[in-house]
């Protein structure tokens, strides 16, 4: 009786035995199991965040330029910084290829006596210029209409040359119809390309509207206009005189940096130094190796940073 009681006790001890060595392999899969799981729940979550991350980068942002800066007065034809232009319209894939260099000669203001005197010279040295016209007197259509009959680009500035044209779109697109209207008159056909009194980035007309160049920029493009700012300043509109060598010296600084220049210049009735400088200021971007064309709807275009 005894010895069945012995056995009967060493068997249930054995089962104890196998009991426990069962549970404890059991708790050591588990615990690989759950590491198993817990790592590649980590790989998962790590991975798919990183694909997310890559999926929603925003693009490098463009490097900030320099907004141009602008002085006017209403008598004084406006001084803009000729360097720091914010914008432009990409040259043409065939230019850009054969690294063709071109200027554009714009001329602000006429056309006055001056303007008889700058055709003479860019007649002289076979180039063409672009004329951005206003009605500077009455009968200027009979000049205006030379202008184009000599092969130059006559283009819109504006009727009167008062920034008061600023106070609204309305009285803007009035003034513009009007100097549309007279070019239209003097030669036949119905330009589209303008140039804003003061440039698109003039700040004179915060005095009368603010946002008004917002506004005006983004609307004369909706209604088929083309607009063009300058990226070299002559300098000549600086003061009432300014000495044709220092235009020059203005007109020229830009040779070798930009192969697509837009030349600001005037033919006001007070620029006679303009007219003086013109020969030499040709003379060294033919040097240079430049042709020289006039401005087109298809042409390099020059914005500044609108700031009003």
């Amino acid at each position: 009786m005894k010895q069945k009681k012995r056995g009967n006790a060493a068997d249930k001890g054995l089962a104890l035995f196998f009991v426990v060595l069962i549970c404890l392999f059991a708790f050591v899969a588990g615990v690989k199991t759950m590491q198993y799981f817990d790592g590649g729940a980590s790989r998962t979550a790590s991975e798919t965040q990183t694909a997310a991350n890559s999926m929603t980068a925003a693009p490098p942002a463009e490097t900030p330029t320099t907004a141009a800066s602008t002085t006017e007065t209403p008598t004084t034809a406006p001084t803009t910084s000729s360097t720091s232009a914010t914008s432009a319209a990409p040259a043409s894939a065939d230019r850009m290829q054969s690294g063709e260099k071109v200027v554009y000669l714009t001329f602000d203001d006429g056309p006055t006596a001056n303007t008889d005197n700058i055709l003479d010279v860019l007649e002289d040295n076979d180039v063409r210029g672009t004329f951005f016209v206003i009605h500077s007197y009455d009968g200027c259509e009979k000049q205006i209409r030379a202008i184009h009959e000599r092969g130059h680009c006559v283009a819109l500035h504006t009727y009167s040359h008062r920034y008061s044209i600023y106070r609204s779109e309305k009285t803007y697109f009035e003034d513009l119809e009007k100097i549309s209207d007279l070019v239209y008159n003097a030669t036949g056909v119905r330009s589209n390309l303008l140039r804003f009194p003061g440039g698109s980035s003039n700040t004179i007309s915060r005095k009368y509207s603010k946002g008004i160049m917002t506004k005006l920029t983004k609307q004369v493009t909706e209604n088929g206009y083309v607009y063009f700012d300058w990226n070299v300043d002559s300098g000549d509109a600086s003061a009432v005189h300014v000495p044709a060598d220092k235009i020059v010296r203005n007109s020229t600084a830009a040779i070798g940096q930009k192969k697509e220049i837009i030349l600001l210049l005037h033919d006001a009735e007070a620029k006679t130094s303009t007219v003086e400088a013109l020969p030499d200021i040709v003379a060294a971007y033919r040097e240079a190796g430049y042709r020289f064309d006039v401005l087109s709807a298809d042409s390099f275009v020059w914005h500044h940073k609108v700031l009003n």
